[in-house]
């Protein structure tokens, strides 16, 4: 398992501090506008279940795409075609775990039978990427 780890990503503790940090920041360029409304009529906005999965559609007509966004207090990624993801997530070099409801993990838990620790970022801790 570490080898895997070693192979799909490495990523230094400044990596957080550069550019990282600014994607989590309320506001920051490229994030999804969070409403928890839905309207009602046809031009609603927020989740939507369409038949490849959900997406979450802002109030002027887009959906989210390629970003991370935040929907009532709890994060989520949304792919290049606007559906949200579950499972293991490679975002640039930094590996993230979104539970079935998509929600992203912070904190410690267990995946399968393995414990991880993931940063309040979300970004898995880099004490379980081995070192060269």
């Amino acid at each position: 398992m570490r080898k895997l780890w070693k192979k799909l990503a490495v990523c230094s503790t400044c990596c957080l501090f550069g550019a990282g940090v600014f994607a989590f920041m309320p506001g920051a360029p490229g994030q999804l506008e969070a409403k928890a409304q839905i309207e009602t009529g046809i031009n609603r906005y927020g989740w939507q279940q369409e038949p490849d999965g959900w997406r979450y559609r802002n109030s002027d007509g887009s959906y989210a795409k390629g970003c991370f966004g935040a929907v009532a207090d709890t994060w989520y990624y949304f792919d290049a075609e606007g559906y949200m993801v579950t499972g293991w997530q490679q975002v640039g070099d930094d590996w993230y775990y979104f539970e079935k409801d998509g929600h992203m993990v912070t904190g410690p838990v267990y995946i399968g039978e393995t414990y991880y620790y993931f940063e309040s970022s979300g970004k898995l801790h880099e004490s379980f990427f081995e070192k060269e």
